[in-house]
């Protein structure tokens, strides 16, 4: 594999997809699941989220060879009391969350709203990439995911709640569908991460160490917590993810707080959350929806200025951009994936994707 002077190779997306579908296919994940996995990961790099998108393949194959994920999971869905029911068989987040929307959309054809709990599904990375399926089918899709206690505020000695993330995604006549995903810790712990891999400090105002006070050395930060993003309202998102996402589940399935762990401590198998899809053509109607959401998005841009994005719409563009191009891999990337075609024996030499 050649690497440019910059430290980076351009990867075509198809030929990483492959690579990363064999990948899981190596470790007894079944060739459709493999594949839908693969190409949410790989979707997830060609939209410019590289800490959330391929790079998760190394622990995804950890968590299967340790058995903490099923590999052979069967997600089932029980609409019960009005509600779907979603057990993921610990099966890889992006096989259980897929199906859950799926069957979400389908049910929104002749509902107006679904309401969905997820649980016992694998981490789930970027949420933004099942809402956005959704949304390109012309539903409104809400989506949060409890995780186990990463953020807390300046001054404490611990993790306190989760950094639960929290995507919505909306169509848009005409026009790439609005993803927004956020973590409400003021940047996605993924960031520390790669930031430790890459023996790089990270800004102020990310992170505290286990004495409570802000670091900008990510292996302490990774010890302690994120900080949460706008103090006590990030705070306050997190509490309510926490109701919906994990007090739920655990109502639905009959877990109890403490079986759980502290504020919901989900392992790589045990992930949960709450998904909610709403059907505008249903509500509304749809050219009254499109209509309104094209007025307030026109007042917004050109408030804005030329440089305005809603979004998702610079995703989009990045999208469309890498397809044509090919997947950017720094030599961190590429020092992981050849670690994981080490554990699986499938080396890790795709050709790079010709210069545009």
């Amino acid at each position: 594999m050649n690497i440019n002077a910059t430290g980076t190779v351009h990867v075509p997306a198809p030929a990483l997809e492959d690579w990363v579908t064999a990948v899981f296919a190596h470790c007894g994940v079944p060739e459709a699941h493999a594949r839908q996995t693969a190409c949410v990961l790989v979707r997830t790099n060609l939209r410019g989220i590289d800490t959330h998108g391929v790079m998760r393949v190394l622990p995804y194959v950890e968590k299967l060879r340790s058995g903490e994920v099923n590999p052979k999971a069967r997600p089932q869905a029980e609409l019960r009391e009005g509600v779907l029911h979603v057990d993921g068989d610990r099966g890889l987040g992006q096989v259980v969350a897929s199906f859950a929307v799926e069957r979400a959309v389908e049910l929104a054809q002749t509902q107006a709203v679904v309401t969905s709990v997820i649980r016992n599904s694998g981490h789930l990375a970027a949420l933004g990439l099942f809402v956005l399926p959704a949304a390109e089918a012309g539903m409104i899709a809400v989506l949060c995911q409890e995780t186990p206690p990463l953020m807390a505020l300046e001054g404490s000695t611990g993790a306190a709640i989760g950094n639960n993330p929290i995507a919505f995604a909306a169509p848009v006549a005409g026009k790439a569908p609005m993803v927004f995903d956020m973590a409400t810790s003021i940047v996605a712990r993924g960031n520390v991460l790669q930031a430790a891999r890459d023996k790089v400090p990270i800004p102020e105002g990310w992170s505290i160490g286990l004495d409570g006070l802000p670091t900008t050395d990510p292996t302490v930060a990774l010890q302690g917590a994120m900080l949460p993003v706008a103090g006590h309202k990030g705070i306050g998102l997190a509490m309510l993810v926490q109701i919906l996402a994990g007090s739920l589940s655990a109502s639905s399935s009959g877990a109890s707080f403490g079986s759980k762990g502290p504020a919901g401590n989900s392992s790589a198998g045990n992930v949960s959350a709450f998904l909610l899809v709403v059907n505008p053509d249903r509500v509304v109607g749809r050219a009254a929806f499109d209509a309104h959401v094209a007025q307030w998005l026109g007042i917004y841009t050109a408030a804005s200025g030329e440089a305005a994005r809603y979004p998702g719409e610079r995703a989009s563009l990045c999208e469309t951009g890498r397809r044509r191009d090919g997947i950017p891999l720094g030599l961190g990337a590429i020092a992981e994936l050849r670690k994981v075609g080490e554990l699986v024996g499938l080396g890790f030499d795709l050709a790079p994707a010709p210069c545009p």
